[in-house]
């Protein structure tokens, strides 16, 4: 039998200031050709684990190191991270950290050319990355023009051009579109299959990974909790409910029907849950609640506009037209989630409602008031934005520093001051950090720091963009709860985001942008039921939807958009 191409005997790490061990006696053995997913919170040690992997540590980070990993032969401890990077390729959570190049071009064929590929084999490695990634057509942009999203395809484009053996992609989709994470997915997979690259990812989002992984392996405080395929590791709903780690949706709702009517299979995917509820529905084990009506919240808006936008357009030089003729008003109270594409336009129209930019034809309107008339800090004492990436916008020395900025230029007293940075820091669980340097803080805290900064300026306006980039299952909650909180004070809230999940469950209005133009506006629930028209801008329901659209026939509701209202719409036999 060959030798596993990957082995890891009794890792443990511990950073120098670590409380715990971020690894602790890791055993994992991965054969060629193996797709695995690494799932886990954040600090269960999955980044950890793959800087192990491709010798990062303990060569360039210190710390505490026990154990051996066994790399396709070399021991990579013993092996300089050149040679190591000619065997494995990855990319990182934070796509910024490792885009150096002037061009796309030049960034992804930076690596080939380092390892002495022929000309033509570069080319073609170039035009293959960049058709799957979906930037071919941007070779000459430079990536700091790119959104968060598409500097994530570029680093995976990078990766893909090196075509090593092994391949590690850490969080890969954290900032892309549904159809782009889906898009990721079916590439690595095609990779995996078509060239035999043997390929390690962690990653939060379980429905692709049902669909796609040969393997899940769940790290839980730097250990490996459970290790198998995914319908051997998703039946086990306590392990990952300890975990704070998400099941598929259709999961969810199977470990529910089974603690009232068995069900013969265990569905992980959606094709697996469509059949599967489609046979409990023909046998009469479960049926549509007669009479049911899905009770949903309505919004309790006022009719106070605090944004508007009249017929306006906005061009980057040269010539490119980011917005086109966006007409829309946002009420106080309302909460809206702003969907799209990658590069649909949506944080540049957001950076318009707090004068970042300006509009290129067209107005735009805060509380009463042109902004072409106001500057950007004169806006923020009512408008606070949390941006995608919160390395743009974390300058401070410690945390509390941080977050006391906002207020202290407000003019307000030191005590109250103080009292907002302690609360602020408190509502997202920071404050045991409030001394520590921002970067040296982890990503995900970093964007909960960026969020306590904005919620200390207490702003009549809260847009959040993309708060779940780098954020587990429990955090991605525990932000937007945030803003539910001050939305529920009357806040007006506007949520930019890729998780439809997060979308179905708190905003009542949502938004659809499709290369810089409002395709859909209106409550949640009915933007979801016109899969077609999403689907033009990258989109799809969350696969719950997608699951009660499927089962319509059957009498089940098909604007179900949370697994909840299935739940509540179910009845089983007596």
């Amino acid at each position: 039998m060959a030798e596993p191409i990957v082995t890891i005997e009794n890792l443990s790490f511990t950073y120098p200031s670590g409380e715990r061990k971020a690894l602790d006696n890791v055993n994992i053995a991965i054969n060629e050709g193996e797709f695995v997913v690494v799932m886990g919170a954040n600090g269960a040690g999955k980044t950890t684990l793959c800087l192990t992997l491709n010798g990062v540590i303990p060569s360039l980070i210190n710390g505490t190191y026990e154990g051996k990993i066994i790399i396709d032969g070399l021991q990579t401890t013993k092996t300089p991270i050149f040679n190591l990077a000619q065997k494995v390729g990855i990319t990182l959570q934070d796509p910024e950290s490792q885009l150096l190049a002037p061009s796309v071009k030049s960034e992804v064929i930076f690596g080939p050319e380092n390892l002495g590929i022929p000309r033509e084999e570069i080319l073609k490695r170039l035009a293959y990355a960049l058709k799957v990634t979906r930037l071919d057509g941007k070779e000459a942009a430079s990536p700091l023009q790119l959104s968060g999203g598409q500097k994530q395809r570029l680093a995976l484009a990078c990766a893909i051009a090196m075509q090593t053996k092994i391949l590690i992609l850490d969080e890969p989709t954290s900032q892309l579109d549904p159809i782009g994470t889906t898009e990721v997915f079916s590439v690595t997979k095609d990779l995996n299959k078509k060239f035999g690259i043997t390929v390690i990812m962690t990653e939060h989002k379980s429905e692709e990974i049902a669909d796609f992984a040969d393997r899940v392996i769940l790290l839980h405080e730097g250990k490996v909790v459970a290790d198998g395929n995914p319908h051997e590791v998703f039946q086990n709903e306590q392990l990952f409910n300890e975990s704070k780690v998400k099941l598929p949706q259709v999961s969810q709702l199977f470990h529910w029907i089974n603690k009232h009517e068995k069900a013969k299979e265990f569905p992980v995917t959606l094709e697996e849950g469509i059949s599967a509820l489609s046979k409990l529905f023909e046998e009469k084990k479960i049926h549509e609640k007669k009479g049911y009506m899905i009770n949903r919240a309505e919004s309790s808006h006022s009719d106070k506009v605090v944004l508007e936008t009249r017929e306006m357009w906005h061009t980057y030089p040269p010539d490119f037209v980011a917005l086109k003729n966006i007409s829309l008003k946002i009420y106080e109270g309302e909460f809206v989630a702003l969907i799209g594409q990658n590069g649909a336009g949506k944080t540049t129209l957001v950076k318009h409602f707090v004068g970042l930019l300006k509009p290129t034809k067209g107005n735009v309107v805060v509380l009463g008031e042109d902004t072409k008339k106001k500057t950007a800090a004169q806006l923020s004492r009512n408008i606070g934005l949390v941006l995608q990436n919160p390395d743009h916008q974390l300058f401070a020395q410690s945390a509390e520093e941080e977050v006391a900025f906002g207020p202290t230029n407000l003019g307000l007293s030191k005590e109250e001051v103080d009292k907002r940075v302690d609360e602020a820091l408190k509502l997202v669980g920071l404050e045991k950090m409030r001394k520590a340097y921002p970067f040296r803080l982890s990503f995900g805290d970093r964007r909960k720091l960026a969020v306590a900064a904005i919620y200390a300026m207490k702003p009549s306006v809260f847009i959040l963009d993309e708060p779940t980039t780098g954020q587990d299952f429990q955090g991605r909650y525990d932000i937007v709860e945030i803003a539910k909180n001050l939305n529920e004070r009357g806040n007006a809230v506007v949520m930019i985001t890729h998780d439809m999940e997060l979308v179905t469950r708190y905003s009542h209005r949502t938004i659809v942008l499709g290369n810089g133009e409002v395709i859909l506006d209106g409550p949640t629930h009915e933007v979801f039921e016109k899969p077609d028209v999403l689907q033009t801008t990258y989109l799809k329901p969350p696969q719950i939807g997608q699951l009660a659209q499927a089962l319509e026939k059957q009498g089940v509701h098909k604007d179900i958009i949370t697994v909840d209202e299935f739940k509540e719409s179910l009845s089983f036999r007596k």
